[in-house]
């Protein structure tokens, strides 16, 4: 039976619903529905190297943690042996992106919007709930089987697309949906890189539409959706 890190019994997170292993992970199902907080984040980081907090889009206080959904959703044809450093060239061009992370230059760049609130980038409470898994952040869009970027690559290639950013920027995933039709990805951008053109470019070459928003707690977030 898997037993959640002590870390997560901080006052910090609300109660456990659930703590399951799949494919040698550990993940824990949180009863929260929104985000997680910029505090949750900084102890996770300081306190539990190799763990990430995301809100997915499966998970949400009406979710069954017993039955077989999340076994499908977390498909075992996924392999984190995949994970090498010339897949992730191959994934990065696929998103029109260079071995650096950065535009080809053969795709447009795509218009930047800007939220006037959250909601308009992520539906609090709206089949949402807070999970943390042992794997780096990069990883948990293959972890929990992300394809709401299937129209253009899988989900191991977003993840290695994701490590790229995170090394050049230490950009993370904060919320993806969990249906196939659910095509937005929430980043967090840290503040450091608020204003770098350069990042951004990626973003704008990388998804069919980036809208980003100031948040008071989290900081630079922005919504990567793909067609």
């Amino acid at each position: 039976m898997s037993v959640a890190p002590e870390t997560f019994r901080n006052n910090l997170f609300p109660e456990i619903n659930a703590t399951l292993e799949f494919r040698g992970l550990t993940y824990v199902f949180f009863e929260q529905f929104s985000l997680p907080t910029a505090e949750q984040l900084d102890l996770i980081q300081s306190t539990l190297p190799g763990w990430s907090l995301i809100t997915w889009g499966w998970w949400n206080d009406d979710a069954d943690i017993e039955d077989q959904d999340i076994e499908g959703i977390t498909e075992e044809g996924d392999s984190f042996e995949d994970f090498s450093e010339e897949n992730q060239t191959v994934a990065l061009t696929t998103f029109g992106l260079n071995a650096e992370g950065l535009p080809l230059g053969d795709r447009q760049l795509q218009p930047i919007d800007t939220a006037a609130e959250l909601e308009q980038i992520f539906p609090e409470g709206d089949n949402w709930g807070l999970v943390a898994i042992s794997c780096p952040n990069w990883r948990t869009v293959s972890a929990c089987e992300w394809r709401g970027c299937m129209n253009v690559a899988e989900p191991d290639e977003m993840a290695l697309t994701l490590k790229k950013w995170q090394d050049n920027w230490g950009i993370e995933a904060l919320a993806f949906g969990g249906e196939e039709d659910d095509a937005d990805l929430l980043v967090r951008i840290p503040a450091e890189h608020e204003a770098n053109l350069e990042m951004y470019s990626a973003l704008r070459v990388a998804a069919d539409q980036v809208t980003i928003f100031k948040d008071d707690n989290l900081g630079q977030l922005a919504n990567l959706w793909f067609d």
